[in-house]
């Protein structure tokens, strides 16, 4: 490998065409800065829709779909767990992770997150030697008692279950009508409670203390070849909407895809770029310090997301969603550094690449790869705590059965597949396949798979096995 240090930045929830650096109004001049001198990936694919099999992907350099413990969907474990998104990752059988190749040619690996699903108990910080994570029950701590007993009844499966029991029974003596007022108040009143306590409304959610202990590392670590993780969660929803509106801003995605959320999609948004805008000012503190320290004399910077963020494009809110290119299309920007300066490359790749690739990217010394299709799988949703709960009032409750079967409907498997300017989406039989122009339809509005079918088919199988 050509440098002495690689610096991977992953700006976790992060859609590129919302970005200045592609075209859009979100201002970030440090990532328009490296973009402008460096490597610019114009069409950046997310291997998957959230933030587990995407980073899986990426550290083992495998499609979503070939990783076990990938291909089932989050409902079908909804009995036995809260969330599927916090078991322990299972790696491929003998397979070897970013951090194990990079270690193997002589780097010291180290993992900096201040996302908790980015950190050892999901498995994501396997083979860093070394690992520095604000986990979730930091913050935890800090919540009131009796946030910390609903959590509690919330992640133990037993208790669940029997409170939920409990007031169906007592719900028995109550006509349908009050409790599908009722189920809808009791959601959005324990949303606003939650989004207080979590504190949803601040622009920082650890970008700073996770800046300064990349600070400590960093300045003991120059003598070495370093390879340096960075998940920054800034990005992700919960935004800081008091700082664009007075009342509270629902940000429940169930409510808003059911029309339930009574709007504050432009608040939500502009919450969005705040969070971003800060974001964008942290990465500038990180060069700054990776500069002192004179990580950045012989450095690549690679700057990339997880994911996007869908804003009610194609009726989907957030992201574990279907891979619409608000949630698949991400950024992608690689600099390289000499002597503390960035050197002048000014490449833009317009051809489809797929995160997945960026394993064996960084082993070629990041030389340019040859072009292939880039595959988004988007494997099922995680948000499936309250199953059990829908199951029970979605005949009594209007509202309940609508977000049951919205959750039902988006948790199966849909995959993307890019090739040149043209896009699939494969809805293996449960609906009808999609196929976009991205070059003439950007926002992908018009399915032209119709009068297209070869095209469409030709694509299709690039990312579809056949038998």
């Amino acid at each position: 490998m050509d440098n002495k240090n690689i610096i991977f930045v992953m700006l976790d929830t992060v859609r590129a065409d919302m970005l200045s650096t592609y075209g859009g109004k979100i201002s970030m001049p440090n990532l328009d800065r490296l973009a402008r001198h460096g490597r610019r990936y114009d069409m950046a694919v997310a291997p998957g829709t959230y933030t587990l099999p995407s980073h899986l992907s990426i550290f083992l350099g495998k499609r979503v779909t070939d990783i076990p413990g990938m291909k089932a969907t989050g409902m079908k474990f909804s009995e036995l767990m809260t969330d599927p998104l916090l078991r322990k990752a299972r790696y491929a059988s003998g397979g070897m992770t970013l951090a194990g190749m990079m270690e193997y040619f002589g780097y010291r690996s180290a993992m900096f997150s201040n996302n908790p699903f980015v950190s050892g108990p999901t498995g994501l910080a396997d083979g860093f030697s070394h690992v520095s994570s604000m986990f979730v029950d930091s913050m935890l701590r800090s919540n009131r008692l009796w946030v910390r007993t609903v959590l509690g009844i919330i992640q133990s499966d037993l208790a669940r279950r029997n409170l939920i029991k409990l007031g169906y029974g007592i719900s028995s003596l109550m006509p349908d009508r009050s409790i599908d007022r009722l189920y809808l108040k009791l959601r959005k009143k324990l949303n606003e409670h939650f989004s207080r306590e979590y504190g949803y409304y601040r622009l920082d959610k650890g970008a700073v203390q996770t800046n300064r202990q990349i600070k400590e590392y960093a300045n003991d670590s120059i003598d070495q070849r370093n390879f340096i993780f960075i998940n920054y969660m800034e990005g992700h929803e919960g935004y800081p909407t008091n700082l664009v509106a007075r009342q509270y801003v629902e940000q429940d995605k169930w409510l808003h895809m059911t029309g339930n959320a009574n709007g504050g999609i432009d608040e939500i948004k502009l919450g969005y770029a705040r969070r971003l805008e800060y974001l964008d000012s942290k990465v500038g503190d990180l060069l700054g310090t990776l500069g002192k320290a004179g990580i950045l004399d012989d450095a690549a910077v690679i700057i990339a997301s997880d994911h996007g963020q869908a804003f009610m494009e194609h009726g989907q809110m957030f992201h574990n969603t279907f891979p619409y290119n608000e949630v698949a299309r991400v950024p992608l920007v690689i600099a390289q550094f000499e002597d503390g300066r960035q050197v002048r490359l000014g490449e833009t790749v317009n051809e489809p690449f797929s995160l997945t690739r960026l394993n064996g990217l960084i082993a070629a010394g990041m030389d340019r790869c040859s072009t292939q299709a880039a595959i988004s799988d988007h494997i099922g949703i995680t948000e499936v705590w309250d199953t059990y709960l829908l199951k029970l009032f979605r005949k009594r409750s209007r509202n309940a059965d609508m977000i049951y079967s919205k959750k039902r409907e988006l948790d199966r498997k849909v995959t993307a597949i890019y090739k040149g300017s043209y896009k699939v989406l494969h809805h293996y039989g449960k609906g009808m396949d999609e196929l976009y122009d991205l070059k003439r339809d950007p926002a992908e509005e018009h399915n032209i798979i119709g009068t297209n079918r070869g095209v469409a088919h030709s694509i299709l199988r690039l990312g579809i096995p056949w038998n």
